[in-house]
């Protein structure tokens, strides 16, 4: 980034930018219609014409070959293009002073036979009443044809004809006419294709080419008599360029900007700073900062400051910079004096400006009032990820309106909008929901609805403030409020403003230093001095080990370790689709400004993340989420990190974690409609190998590490119901179940007979969806079922074990509807009990059934089960409880946790139990599942980071006593819900 380019290279560039601009840095680019250009050098690109049309050249003058027609009637030219016609624009010289015009008549068609008549838009150039240009839009989507068809017989009132562009850009319009406007007027310019790029220039040049054009990324201020020209430009998928007619506006203000008044500096140089540190000027890609060829970057990614000192007062300023959006955004710091020895740091407002070019987003800080006698600021730049970012561009001291502030009143019909503005004197002006113009403000508003409120304020003589952008929700449908919380809902923990989140940091201290994890306990949770007291060996790993009756997990140092474990040490089930629902939230941030860290994409949004910054004044990283959730679960008693918890940072913690191994990613063995691993796709084995080596190696001698789930609630009750139906052109396992049934009957008359179907080969089965009818169907499924389950696990297994030897395997976190049905219940046990150190079920129920874990672990031949999901939880928050009417306060959740979990450890295969998760679920539901995600209230903390502190005391009473329950030094504890 700090590479200068040369003027030449600039030259360059600008001149070459409409054809060789890379097509990426485009937010839409038109894919379905290949964009021609026609010069009219030759006539090679028009498809027929009539015989007596000529081209002639016009030296020095715009579309120097030109078309003119003869003296015969209806002479036309014809255009075909491969791909659909979207638009078409002509572009064409009349002879001076022979008005009224002959104009060309158009035609359209499909087939080049059937042509129908299309009218076109007609725009004469202001400064050049010959110069005409016609549009043709909305073209039917199959239209590949386009006639043009001089009429008249006077050659003088016939254009001569400059250039033909299909699907090209249109001309761009401007929302205010020319003539005069308001001082401080904003212009917004409209393009016809989202895919348009729009330039403009304000110095009379031609935008098409222009080295002073900049590129429109927001309304266009007028406070000086202005002159827009302004053009579209438009790539195709293939990377051809055209640029539309230039439109050009003239504005007139009463009044015009004092150039006298305030301080202004555009870092053209240094001399307007008194003195600087670690800055230089960068001037490279001006393209992507509304064409400033010079802003202030720091030479490192250390502090640099610039400083300036006036002698007069400094009473506000606004301060323009760059931030590169890849890069989490470090605010800039600012600091006044009266001397320039003694500086004190004050507070700026800083909120984003326009629409990011190139991922730069344009950001204004600012602030009003400074105390009397300030003559110096210092403005302090940060970025500790790279040295270009964030770069500044403009400096004003009193030259700047200060911007609008909102403030807005609820009532039960509507939502009173109050608009302000620190400049005395100056006026405001505001458009709602992208209003083609903005209006006056002077009173204050009444809205009903979600509203899209835009804003800026304007004084005589300054500059006009920045446009603001606020979203006001004054629908009836909230739902959500802006801290996240169901609004329906009034319960303990619920948070009222932001003045309590900011005092739950002191809380919150306070809380957690009052607890300390349990004394018994070795390194990694387990039961200090056990293994020499009860016989278990050091394995320098964790490990399933006997111990009496009972089978147990150990440490690596041989201690008894009963797994107390909290699923998703992550903000990841907190974030909630918002677009498209804005109405049902009271309020969502800006994601330019500074909740951006809050946002996945555009589309979905972390209340949780915005909370934990409105209470501690920075956004924590999935790093910091886990390292406090670790460090929280210890004093809670938990020893574990269980399932979906960000693997990567397992070891850091001094907190025993799982992984799972990495089959959910291999897409080629998904199979549509129902969740299991195709274990006959293609190389199957060969491809799972190279994954394994991969991701096991690193790990494999992590002694923190307890060991690896193979996945996550595979749908083995659907087998017999979807796998019979599938296609083996699109499914592996379907062509291995046609193979095992032509193994056995080797006569397709056999298998007929059998099955009581009619095909007429084996080959036919593959594509067709199998009938089971008969005994003999089932019986033939039953067997499929348990060699896929064989196949699967052993594979898995092998080569599981052959990249660590070391961890334990854990199974595939069973969900319970197999579970609860004998049928598939067996099978799984036998099968997966004879490849897996442990099973692993995700068990939600009021109560555990020992009969059938009892089943699971006979059946398994003694494999010990760890019950790697379940939870309670209400429904007091206006969240779903995990299980209807388990629970109707935090105090039950607690009693249904110790019921549980004191009930599993007292079982003698139980070797753990996992609670279902961290953080409550987003209240309108996870992101990723629209609007039908799961929102429970399955959280230790809620949205706001709060604790269920009686939810906490029921889970404490357990897990610091549960090796006392396990070596029946107490009896389980059980509370009776009645």
């Amino acid at each position: 980034m700090r590479k200068v380019c040369s003027r030449l290279s600039l030259l360059l560039i600008f001149s070459l930018l409409i054809t060789l601009m890379p097509t990426n840095i485009f937010a839409n680019i038109s894919t379905t219609s290949e964009i021609v250009v026609d010069e009219l050098v030759d006539w090679s690109r028009v498809y027929k014409r009539s015989e007596k049309l000529s081209l002639q050249v016009y030296s020095d003058a715009d579309d120097p070959t030109r078309v003119n027609r003869s003296y015969a009637s209806n002479e036309y030219l014809t255009y075909r293009t491969n791909g659909p016609i979207r638009t078409f624009s002509l572009y064409t010289y009349y002879r001076p002073n022979n008005g009224p015009y002959n104009h060309p008549n158009f035609y359209v068609s499909r087939d080049g036979m059937n042509y129908e008549k299309a009218a076109p838009q007609i725009y004469e150039d202001g400064d050049n009443k010959n110069y005409i240009v016609y549009e043709v839009r909305n073209f039917h989507g199959d239209t590949r044809f386009m006639k043009i068809e001089y009429t008249g017989s006077d050659i003088a009132k016939s254009p001569s004809i400059g250039k033909v562009v299909l699907n090209g850009p249109s001309g761009v319009n401007a929302n205010l006419p020319s003539g005069f406007v308001p001082y401080g007027s904003m212009v917004m310019l409209e393009r016809a294709d989202a895919g348009d790029t729009v330039y403009y220039t304000t110095d009379g040049s031609d935008p098409r080419t222009s080295l002073t054009r900049k590129l429109y990324s927001s309304p266009i201020k007028v406070v000086n008599e202005l002159v827009l020209k302004i053009t579209a430009v438009n790539h195709s998928a293939s990377g051809k360029a055209a640029a539309s007619r230039v439109s050009t506006y003239r504005y007139v203000t009463k009044g015009s900007l004092d150039a006298a008044v305030g301080f202004d500096d555009p870092l053209d140089n240094f001399k307007q700073i008194a003195s600087r540190s670690s800055i230089y000027i960068e001037r490279s890609t001006p393209y992507y900062f509304g064409n400033d060829s010079n802003r202030m970057a720091r030479i490192s990614t250390k502090p640099g400051n610039i400083i300036y000192h006036t002698d007069y007062d400094i009473s506000s300023f606004m301060v323009y910079s760059y931030f590169f959006t890849g890069n989490a955004i470090e605010k800039h710091r600012f600091f006044i004096s009266e001397n320039g020895k003694d500086y004190t740091e004050i507070s700026a407002e800083a909120y984003s400006v326009g629409h990011p070019v190139a991922n730069w987003q344009k950001y204004a800080y600012e602030a009003s009032s400074l105390p009397a006698d300030t003559r110096y600021l210092k403005i302090e730049l940060h970025g500790s990820a790279m040295s270009w970012s964030p770069q500044v561009s403009n400096v004003m001291f009193n030259r700047s309106t200060a911007s609008v502030d909102v403030q807005s009143t609820r009532s039960t019909e509507s939502l009173k909008t109050v608009l302000s503005t620190a400049t005395s004197g100056a006026k405001i002006f505001y458009r709602l929901n992208k209003a083609p113009v903005f209006q006056p403000y002077s009173k204050p508003l009444k809205l009903t609805g979600y509203n899209v409120l835009e804003t800026y304020a304007v004084k005589k003589g300054m500059e006009p403030s920045p446009i603001r952008k606020y979203a006001l929700n004054a629908s009836n449908q909230i739902q959500v409020d802006r801290f996240g919380q169901m609004t329906s809902a009034k319960f303990p923990e619920k948070v009222i403003n932001e003045q309590q989140l900011k005092a739950d940091a002191e809380a919150d201290a306070s809380y957690y230093d009052s607890l300390s994890p349990p004394s018994d306990r070795d390194r990694y949770g387990g039961l200090a001095g056990s293994a020499a007291k009860y016989g278990l060996q050091e394995t320098g790993f964790f490990a399933i080990q006997q111990m009496g009756s009972r089978k147990v997990m150990t440490t690596p140092e041989g201690n008894l370790f009963f797994s107390l474990g909290v699923n998703g040490l992550t903000a990841h089930e907190t974030f909630t689709m918002v677009k498209g629902r804005e109405e049902l939230f009271e309020s969502i941030p800006s994601k330019q400004e500074k909740y951006k860290p809050a946002f996945i994409g555009s589309d979905n949004f972390s209340f949780y993340l915005a909370n934990k910054y409105r209470k501690t004044g920075v956004f924590p990283t999935e790093h910091s989420i886990y390292s406090e959730a670790a460090e929280r679960l210890r004093k809670w008693g938990f020893n574990s990190a269980g399932g979906f918890s960000p693997e990567k940072y397992g070891n850091e913690n001094n907190l025993p974690y799982v992984r799972t191994l990495p089959l959910s990613s291999m897409n080629w063995a998904k199979i549509d409609g129902i969740s299991i691993f195709d274990i006959f796709a293609p190389n199957a084995e060969v491809k799972i190998d190279k994954s394994f080596a991969k991701a096991l190696k690193p790990n494999k001698d992590d002694p923190m590490l307890i060991g690896y789930f193979i996945d996550n609630e595979y749908d083995f009750h659907k087998f017999y119901s979807h796998v019979p139906k599938l296609k083996a052109s699109k499914a592996a396992i379907k062509g291995r179940l046609v193979q095992r049934l032509k193994d056995k009957y080797q006569d397709i008359d056999k298998f007929n007979s059998s099955w009581g179907t009619s095909f007429q080969s084996f080959e036919d089965l593959k594509e067709a969806e199998l009938p089971l009818n008969t005994s003999p169907a089932w019986r033939d499924m039953d067997a499929f079922f348990r060699y896929y389950l064989d196949t699967f696990f052993e594979t898995v297994s092998r080569i599981y074990r052959k990249y660590d030897p070391n961890h334990l395997l854990l199974g595939d976190r069973w969900i319970t509807t197999p579970f609860h049905n004998e049928k598939f219940r067996s099978v799984m046990a036998e099968v997966e009990g004879k490849y897996v150190d442990v099973i692993s079920i995700n068990y939600y129920s009021y109560k555990l059934e020992t009969d059938l874990l009892e089943d699971v672990y006979t059946k398994s031949g003694g494999k010990p089960i760890l019950l790697s999901e379940f939870g309670y939880g209400t429904a007091e928050q206006g969240l779903k409880p995990l299980l209807p009417n388990a629970a109707v306060n935090q105090f039950q959740r607690g009693m249904r946790y110790r019921n549980y979990v004191e009930g599993a450890a007292s079982l003698d295969y139980i070797v753990g139990a996992h609670v279902f998760n961290y953080v409550d679920q987003a209240g309108l539901g996870r992101y990723w599942q629209g609007v039908w995600g799961e929102r429970y209230n399955s959280g230790i903390v809620n949205v706001a980071d709060r604790p269920y502190k009686k939810y906490l005391e029921g889970i404490m009473a357990t897990n610091y006593d549960i090796y006392k329950v396990i070596l029946e030094e107490r009896p389980k504890f059980y509370y009776e819900f009645r």
